[in-house]
């Protein structure tokens, strides 16, 4: 089987880009906001207590942002099927963090890959994918936006 051309590779790249899979719901679980606390060290009041966490003008019981991870790692699964390449590269992470995920919250998770094109690298050509994932409550509110970048050489 020979390697696609690098306009199949354009085509087949731009065809990633939408939504991918079904939204996914967890709820904020207690015990999973505070053993990531105690897992990071971080031992604010906001993540423990409730009445200390509406002192400070939240809903209630903060959750670390780190546990973002449990909807990563356990409710958004995906894969490509890249007809080119040997090996996929994560590249990077950059987060935004907006409404706080607050214990008792249901989350949802909606996956999309936003941006995907090939590139010229040092070793020859290079499939940058960008995928994004919003993380919504329960209220519609806009907690964290984690977007991945992903190179397949």
């Amino acid at each position: 089987m020979s390697e696609p051309t690098d306009a199949e590779v354009e085509t087949m790249l731009t065809g990633l880009i939408g939504p991918i899979g079904e939204p996914a719901t967890m709820p904020v679980e207690w015990g999973a906001a505070r053993r990531m606390a105690l897992a990071l060290d971080n031992f604010d009041p906001i993540h423990f207590d409730k009445q200390a966490a509406i002192a400070r003008g939240y809903r209630g019981i903060v959750a670390p942002w780190p546990l973002l991870w449990s909807w990563f790692f356990n409710a958004t699964i995906y894969s490509h099927d890249f007809p080119f390449g040997k090996a996929t590269v994560h590249g990077q992470d950059d987060y935004e963090f907006h409404e706080p995920m607050i214990v008792g919250d249901d989350i949802t998770v909606h996956t999309a890959i936003t941006a995907a094109q090939l590139k010229q690298g040092r070793v020859g050509r290079l499939g940058q994918v960008v995928s994004e994932r919003r993380f919504v409550n329960q209220n519609g509110q806009l907690c964290a936006i984690l977007k991945t970048t992903l190179f397949r050489r």
